[in-house]
This record gives structure tokens, sequence and C-alpha cells, in this order.
């Protein structure tokens, strides 16, 4: 590891893996407050796509995190001959696969449900703003802040957190999302109005324009955020889905969404209109991450606050 990275920070434990770096915990020296420290080995980087990533990646981390409290913020950055590191947030929870497997297939309550995809659609609204799209939206890439849900913060800046009432009576507080791994990134212009092209991202979250080659822009990163809506209130469900990752990829370019009644039964009609208005083949009439956070049913909390009529 960099001799100046060791300079500043204890280095910890392994806290995850990924196919070209490694994530541990760290410590750093001056403070002794802890974060995480995310090490590339740019010596593993085959093609030039690859390598682009890696030196975009700490670069659109910081545009994308400053100010942005749906974003892992990055701290430093640090580079050797064969690595980079880039210290970051260390948040203090499992990401939101794993938060979703631990409830065994009971979907999510809708009010939880809906402060979760309000604090990524706003953590991506201003991502796009500043001209970052993200490209690889899912759970996976959502850390659950389990401090800050302790300690009654939901993220969104109003201080109140959703909740619904569960089975035995207790509420279900709705868990701090941020949004994390810029490894796929691209620069898409101020404002989020120019395209990206390449493709990256994971095959049961990728939007069709990105899997079917040509350009596209930060509308993509909507359609991810969509299917994790509905991995949410589903249970874990997937709306795309085949025994390889040629087949899902043949499932998004020729699918639009269903809501099978035995996952979606409970489900609300605005809850479904926003998935579809996400979940969207179209891009020129895909939602923005804006128009996500004015929809009624982000408006009302999932029902929490009443809700009106979706148009």
């Amino acid at each position: 590891m960099s001799a100046e990275l060791k300079r500043d920070y204890e280095i910890g434990a392994e806290i995850g893996r990924g196919r070209f770096g490694v994530v541990h915990r760290c410590t750093s020296r001056a403070s002794g407050e802890a974060f995480a420290v995310k090490s590339v080995d740019r010596s593993r980087l085959g093609d030039d796509l690859d390598r682009e990533l890696a030196e975009l990646e700490p670069k659109l981390a910081q545009v994308a995190g400053a100010g942005n409290p749906g974003v892992v913020q990055v701290h430093a950055v640090y580079e050797d001959e064969a690595w980079t590191h880039v210290v970051m947030d260390l948040c203090a929870g499992p990401d939101l696969l794993e938060w979703v497997r631990i409830r065994r297939g009971a979907p999510v309550p809708e009010p939880v449900a809906a402060a979760i995809v309000a604090q990524v659609a706003q953590a991506l609204a201003l991502c796009h703003r500043r001209g970052v799209a993200h490209r690889d939206v899912k759970p996976d890439n959502i850390l659950i802040d389990a401090a800050a849900a302790a300690a009654g913060t939901d993220g969104d800046g109003d201080g109140e957190d959703e909740e619904e009432e569960g089975g035995d009576g207790e509420a279900e507080a709705a868990p701090r999302a941020r949004l994390a791994d810029f490894g796929s990134a691209a620069w898409v212009g101020a404002g989020g109005l120019g395209r990206a092209e390449g493709l990256v991202g994971t095959p049961h979250y990728v939007a069709p324009e990105v899997v079917g080659g040509g350009e596209y822009g930060a509308k993509a990163d909507v359609w991810s955020a969509g299917v994790v809506m509905y991995a949410l209130l589903s249970g874990g469900a997937l709306p795309f889905g085949g025994e390889s990752a040629a087949e899902v990829l043949a499932a998004v370019l020729r699918g639009s969404a269903r809501f099978p009644p035995r996952l979606f039964g409970g489900v609300s009609p605005a809850a479904k209109d926003l998935m579809r208005r996400m979940i969207c083949r179209d891009e020129w009439r895909r939602f923005t991450a804006e128009q996500v956070l004015a929809h009624p049913w982000i408006v009302s909390g999932g029902g929490a606050r009443g809700m009106e009529r979706p148009t």
C-alpha cells in the first residue's frame, strides 16, 4: 500500500472485495475516526475502458459526493505505482441487498420503501445536475447507515422518520441509504444533459438503451433505481430474469415490467404508477430523478401522509 496512506491511516481488517480491488477498514492517525479505504490494483485492468473508469472514479466520486448527503463521501485519494486508494465514509450497516435478504422475502412497507427511493432519487438528482451518471445503481451499491438510522436520521434533511406499524405492533423506521461505488460512473456534462456510451452496469438493473449500444443519458440511472424499487416492494424479486447474463439482457431489451398479483397484490396503484414511469423502455418518456421526487407516492411518503391520485 501507499506509504503516504499508511502514514495518515492505520489499515485494519478487510471488509469487502471486488473484481479489481479490496476494501479495508482504516483509522485516521490524526483524529482516530474510522473510515473505509477502497484499493484498486491498476495492474489488473486489462482493457482501455477499465483503465479509464479506474482513473475517473475518484474524481467523479468527489464531484458527485461533495455536499451530497445521499452519497458516500470521499475524504482522500492516494496513488502509487500500481494502486489507487480512495478513503471514504465507513457506513455502519449492510448494503441494501443484504438488508432485503434479511427480510426473507417479506416486502418492504411502502412508507419505508418510499423513504429509501426518495433518498436514492435525491442523491441521483444532485449527481446528474453536476454532470455525473452513476451507471451501476443496484442494491449492492446502496449502503445502509445503521448508526444514522438508530439516531433517528432518515437522510432527507427533515429530521423525521418514515415508518409503518409492523405485525408485532412496533413501528419500522426507514434506514438512511447512501449511494456508493462510482467505479462505473461517467461524465455526462453539466446538468446531466450529455450522453455516455459503453456497456457497463449489472444485467438485472441496466437500462435497455445501455444494452442496445450507442449513446445514452443520465436517465439510465432512473431505470436502475426503478428496478431497486421493484425489488423492495416485491420482497426481492426482479422484473427481468434469465439463466445467464445474456438471457437477462435479452429480457431487458424486449420486456416491460409486470406486476404479478402474488407479489404486488397489496401494493398501491400509485407505487406501480411510479415504477412504470421509472422502468419505462422509452428513454424520452422515462422520468428524471427530479420527477421521481415530485411524484405523489414519494411526496406522500408512500401513503403515510395521504396521497393524491397520480396524473
